[in-house]
């Protein structure tokens, strides 16, 4: 019987506008009082609902009692209970005399200095020091590390640098044969030089640059060293193909060369054929006619003939001398060697060697000098930065 009417109590507060699921907490629900005017006027959640009591409370006009009193006063506008006032009494008082039970006394303050051991450490020493801890034992376990990469490092600036002296004087080479005046070759030549320098300069610091955040100057030094390296790609590829036309030129000249060895050989030999082959040698001639000289015959024609023979004796060495190192040099084993040594150059790809120069030059140059820069210099800042921030 209780519980039908509890139950007819909150559906009754449910019809009448309350808001009897605004809170899980069931003794305390609150919703806006509708008891007095100025409670409707105020608005606020004053009334306090307790479904486990079944009592309520207004804060604001002060009403309480049980939910059926809230549904009668709800229903016929009348106050469920009027709240006690409680009159203020004036009184009088007197200030109690105050007394002092224990004497003041003044002591001077006792100050005690604590030790480096005994002192109390803030936060932010602990973590300079952890930072400091962890920083020491960090470059103890690098060390090795370190140590190849700055081996490494220049390896790769060695190679870059001697990449960027070749691509230096090819461009040197190049610009300089462009130009007949001596002194506007040499300009000319140095013109190539400098994009050298400036191309794998110029990638160094846009690395450098990239890496510290300067992204405005990073893109400047990009587009220098990109015309410098276009300028000296074009430069070594200008003296490769000068190069691989000089081959081809000494191709033609060694195949010129051999037809016009081919025709003295023929010649020579045809002199040779002229030359009886019963002609004595140069050493015995000689020795014949040395000892006619020491008896005083020279006046006899014997002594005539044997110098006549004599000089067909050393035409005929000279001539067989000449065919031999014409054999030679058509064999390719001989001193000279012109038809072997154009007949073995070959041809260089120019614009793929020009560009894998240039590639060596900037991009291992950088490298090496970015690579040396990340490990040197960086320590050196940071540890500016720690001092101070210490």
């Amino acid at each position: 019987m209780a519980d039908d009417r509890r139950q007819f109590d909150l559906q009754r507060l449910r019809e009448l506008g309350l808001d009897l699921d605004s809170s899980q907490d069931e003794a305390e629900v609150k919703s806006t009082c509708r008891l007095t005017q100025d409670c409707i006027e105020a608005g606020d959640n004053s009334l306090t609902l307790n479904q486990v009591s079944e009592q309520f409370s207004c804060s604001n006009c002060g009403a309480s009692g049980s939910f059926r009193e809230l549904v009668r006063a709800l229903e016929t506008g009348e106050p469920a209970s009027s709240p006690v006032v409680r009159d203020i009494v004036d009184t009088d008082y007197s200030v109690a005399p105050i007394r002092a039970t224990r004497a003041v006394v003044k002591t001077e303050p006792r100050v005690v200095h604590l030790g480096e051991g005994q002192r109390v450490r803030s936060q932010g020493e602990l973590r300079r020091e952890a930072k400091a801890a962890r920083k020491t034992a960090r470059q103890g376990r690098h060390t090795g590390e370190k140590i190849i990469i700055t081996l490494l490092a220049l390896v790769f600036l060695g190679a870059g640098l001697a990449a960027a002296g070749l691509s230096g004087f090819a461009n040197y080479q190049a610009f300089s044969s462009s130009v007949a005046d001596p002194l506007q070759s040499g300009v000319w030549g140095w013109t190539g030089v400098i994009a050298a320098i400036i191309s794998f300069g110029g990638f160094t610091f846009f690395y450098w640059h990239s890496a510290n955040g300067r992204m405005k100057e990073g893109i400047r030094a990009l587009l220098f060293a990109l015309a410098g390296g276009g300028t000296s790609i074009v430069g070594t590829q200008m003296y490769i193909a000068a190069n691989n036309r000089a081959a081809e030129a000494e191709l033609v000249q060694a195949g010129s060369n051999r037809d016009v060895l081919e025709m003295q050989i023929t010649d020579w030999r045809r002199q040779l054929e002229g030359i009886p082959p019963e002609t004595r040698s140069v050493e015995g001639l000689e020795a014949y006619l040395a000892e006619v000289e020491r008896v005083g015959r020279t006046h006899q024609k014997p002594y005539r003939d044997a110098q006549n023979e004599l000089g067909l004796a050393r035409r005929r060495d000279d001539l067989q001398a000449r065919i031999d190192a014409a054999n030679a040099e058509l064999l390719g084993t001989g001193s000279g060697d012109i038809l072997v040594q154009a007949q073995t150059r070959t041809s260089i790809p120019g614009w793929f060697f020009a560009l894998m120069l240039e590639l060596f030059s900037s991009q291992g140059t950088s490298i090496g000098l970015v690579a040396l820069l990340i490990l040197y210099g960086r320590n050196h800042v940071n540890a500016a930065a720690d001092s101070v921030n210490s």
